[in-house]
């Protein structure tokens, strides 16, 4: 009796097994796209310079460029010339889902790959590594992690740059005072007005915090990177050919110069190169043709 019924739940799994298999159908993106010629891009409104509305209030920013030239090559590749773009605003609480759910064809925004969102969605070749680093004032005299002896570092509590730098601190030997914050701009106020001499973060934030201050001339960037935070850009899972046309779009650009000019026009005028993190990146998932 009790193997009868342990084989009858068995086959039961089974079957539950692929009837989601069947649900979740392969290259859905691709058969989407044929029926309604229309592809949706999930953009970040506000986050300079990766995405944000321009003074027309168009999409504009390095990740929406980035994405807008590879659906280029999705037009090409699926001989869909006219395929129009819809543009999707997402949020960091939303975009995943909206990802997972298939209600977003391709996100671009300043998205960190990690295991735990491979779990819900895939992910491209990486498009920027974001690394921890410090937002200082040009005349604080700090260009690097040992001037911050006897200084105070603004954090952001809960954070991912926390325990980094507590980790830090405990690696250098240091001994600096640490201000918990709330979010970056209470972390930009405190260093404009000199109650903490340097901010500790995600160096992805601080270009939009530089163009938002009153006085960007006078803010820095300095300290070398420290830890690995590679983005990239979200598309549904069981989309092998959409992922392929991605990944193929972003290898050409990488070996051809043109994902460089991207983000020196976009990081640029902040000062920012190309780190040897992202060109190693670059370089690893340049594949051969």
């Amino acid at each position: 009796m009790k193997r009868n019924l342990v084989a009858a739940l068995g086959g039961l799994f089974a079957f539950g097994l692929a009837a989601t298999a069947q649900a979740q159908e392969v290259d859905a993106i691709v058969k989407k796209l044929r029926d309604t010629n229309t592809i949706t891009m999930g953009i970040r409104e506000t986050l300079y310079p990766y995405g944000f509305l321009d003074n027309d209030k168009k999409p504009s920013g390095y990740s929406v460029e980035f994405c807008q030239r590879i659906i280029e090559d999705i037009k090409a590749e699926l001989k869909l010339p006219d395929l129009k773009v819809k543009y999707v605003p997402v949020s960091i609480q939303n975009r995943q889902a909206l990802v997972a759910n298939g209600t977003v064809d391709l996100e671009c925004g300043g998205t960190v790959n990690t295991f735990g969102r491979n779990k819900q969605v895939d992910f491209s070749s990486v498009s920027y590594v974001s690394s921890s680093q410090l937002l200082v004032l040009k005349n604080s005299g700090i260009t690097k992690y040992e001037d911050l002896n006897g200084k105070i570092v603004a954090v952001a509590t809960g954070g991912s740059s926390e325990p980094d730098l507590k980790k830090l601190i405990a690696e250098k030997g240091l001994n600096i005072r640490i201000q918990n914050v709330d979010d970056h701009a209470a972390a930009l106020i405190s260093v404009e007005t000199r109650r903490a001499d340097a901010y500790f973060s995600d160096n992805g934030a601080f270009y939009s915090l530089i163009r938002q201050s009153k006085n960007p001339d006078a803010l820095t960037i300095v300290g070398t990177e420290y830890g690995y935070a590679p983005q990239g850009f979200m598309v549904p899972k069981l989309n092998p050919t959409i992922l392929w046309i991605v990944n193929h779009a972003m290898a050409k650009m990488f070996k051809s110069g043109e994902a460089e000019t991207l983000f020196n026009k976009w990081f640029g005028p902040f000062g920012a190169q190309v780190s040897p993190k992202l060109k190693a990146a670059w370089a690893t998932q340049s594949y051969a043709e």
